[in-house]
């Protein structure tokens, strides 16, 4: 774990957004921002073992939606899950969160206070069935493909992940609705700062069969696309002290897609 030794508070803050040159009506913006603080909770007996166990906390969380605020009680929405005891399995970076009692606690409280909230209802209805769920594995897969845990703890670097025995790369979900882009990476390490530049994989996802899929998204008459992915990750006295990622996907001369994961130290 020398590798991803943390500090205990940091800022995050997310910027997603979709550009329409020709229509700005489309144009939207997401906007999210919270400090965070993090607890090792393992035993200094357990230092040997494949795992870790940490406390992520987040308060003065922060919701912009097209540069307006979100309040109550829309806020208490992402607030739900802003308390998770995380088991990280140190081999593969997934993380399992084992205080689902507490989030059930929140979020009967957060239920209450959106009793007459129709459309927040049949929200809190939709995470309460998964959380409910015998089988954690779709509560798994939401906690892994946050923002925030995968910004900590699921970027590439960590992962490592390999789509064949010469070249590295990872399957970027979420940035385009449904769709799941395998990503090739190329890994530069420089004084233990690591930056991590990526282009679409088109062996993996053909250009053509990318352009159609972009088509079905869009209803636009797409013919080339530019995709840029950047990852900087530094580090102070052998602390993570910044992770960013920036993400960007232009749709011919119309359309452009967004995204900027930052977390880094509070001075």
């Amino acid at each position: 774990m020398e590798n991803m030794i943390y500090m205990d508070k940091y800022k995050f803050e997310l910027k997603k957004g979709f550009k329409d040159k020709f229509n700005q009506i489309n144009n939207k913006l997401f906007e999210y921002n919270s400090e965070v603080y993090l607890t090792n909770l393992k035993n200094s007996s357990e230092k040997n073992g494949n795992f870790e166990l940490f406390h992520l906390l987040e308060e003065n969380i922060e919701v912009k939606k097209n540069s307006e605020n979100i309040e109550y009680p829309d806020i208490f929405m992402f607030e739900i899950f802003s308390s998770l005891i995380l088991y990280l399995n140190t081999e593969n970076f997934y993380c399992k969160a084992i205080n689902k009692d507490n989030i059930l606690y929140r979020l009967g409280i957060i239920e209450e206070a959106c009793k007459n909230r129709y459309r927040l209802k049949q929200e809190l209805k939709e995470i309460r069935e998964v959380l409910e769920k015998e089988d954690d594995t779709q509560f798994f897969a939401g906690i892994n493909e946050s923002a925030l845990v995968k910004c900590l703890f699921g970027n590439p670097h960590f992962r490592n992940e390999e789509f064949s025995r010469v070249e590295r790369g990872f399957y970027l979900n979420g940035f385009i609705n449904n769709l799941s882009i395998p990503v090739k990476i190329k890994e530069k390490i420089e004084n233990g700062n690591i930056e991590i530049i990526g282009e679409i994989d088109e062996e993996k996802i053909g250009k053509l069969d990318f352009i159609q899929k972009i088509k079905g998204e869009y209803d636009s008459d797409v013919k080339n696309y530019e995709f840029s992915y950047l990852l900087n990750l530094k580090k102070e006295n052998k602390k993570i002290k910044r992770i960013e990622i920036f993400i960007n996907l232009k749709i011919g001369n119309r359309y452009e897609i967004f995204e900027m994961n930052k977390i880094g130290d509070v001075e």
